[in-house]
């Protein structure tokens, strides 16, 4: 089963099967899609599939606004199109994540079918904006204009929390931060929309190894957060891409030497492990490329 681009809405469904009774239509996933014809450009230059692709992209890009902005100030939330909570913690790909134990659904004005939370994610955003950049690229090489919103300069500043110094996502009622530190953080390091000087007030959590640089780094929650469990899915496990967002985006930011060490650390210490057999990592895929 893959995700692809529907025809309905310009939404990216979470899953669409040829066997129609598996199809998900409840909510889409985090936008990357940008970044994967990127990365499928990058290496076959193939301008002819970059034409294809743009209007979908384009158009999927814009629905994130249009049904996923509740108060129209250009920072999206996750959602659903049936209102449930559920699906809209699917829709971020971090299903039981403790910064959404607060949270509760709100309907979008103007649409039956747009649902958001009542919380403005940073990862969503941080995602946002790099689609936003990849956009402008494609439309520059196709010589096309770009038409569509662009709030790219205002994710970092807004999302970071000076009171910790750390990304969190914000509540819409008075815009406070949800203090519960978590890899949705390494999102503004790996789409390189964080400032210099955020990033370096990042480390000292980072490198605390109570919190985020343990046995093997980067956890999906502060690891001495209260509510850590480290058989939680998505409230303390490793998952190898939220690590790889963290070592990357330190990589991004001028920390190579730290990068390289966090790096060693992953392979050396995931030696001999397998999926679920131990309490740090939650996901260990077995493609050759990451034995």
């Amino acid at each position: 089963m893959n995700s692809q681009l529907s025809t309905l809405n310009s939404q990216l469904l979470q899953v669409h099967s040829y066997e129609t009774s598996e199809n998900n239509a409840r909510d889409s996933k985090p936008p990357l899609v940008c970044w994967a014809v990127d990365e499928i450009f990058t290496h076959t230059g193939d301008t002819a599939f970059v034409a294809e692709m743009y209007p979908q992209l384009l158009s999927y890009y814009r629905w994130w606004y249009e049904k996923r902005d509740h108060n129209r100030n250009g920072m999206c939330e996750y959602g659903a199109t049936d209102g449930t909570l559920e699906a809209a913690a699917w829709e971020s790909g971090m299903d039981n994540a403790i910064r959404f134990d607060g949270a509760v659904m709100l309907k979008n004005e103007g649409y039956e079918d747009a649902w958001s939370m009542d919380q403005e994610s940073v990862d969503l955003n941080a995602y946002l904006a790099l689609e936003c950049k990849l956009l402008k690229k494609f439309s520059s090489l196709l010589k096309i204009p770009f038409d569509a919103p662009d709030y790219s300069s205002q994710v970092a500043d807004y999302f970071f929390d000076k009171n910790i110094n750390f990304f969190c996502d914000r509540r819409l009622k008075d815009g406070s931060f949800i203090e519960e530190p978590g890899c949705e953080a390494y999102t503004p390091l790996w789409t390189r929309i964080a400032t210099q000087a955020q990033v370096d007030s990042m480390l000292p959590m980072l490198q605390d190894t109570a919190k985020f640089s343990t046995y093997i780094p980067f956890p999906t929650i502060a690891a001495d957060n209260p509510k850590y469990n480290p058989r939680g899915y998505w409230r303390g496990p490793i998952w190898l891409d939220q690590t790889y967002f963290a070592i990357r985006g330190l990589r991004n930011y001028g920390y190579n030497r730290l990068a390289d060490e966090y790096t060693l650390q992953v392979f050396d210490r995931l030696s001999g492990l397998k999926e679920g057999a131990n309490s740090f990592i939650f996901k260990l895929f077995s493609e050759p490329s990451i034995r």
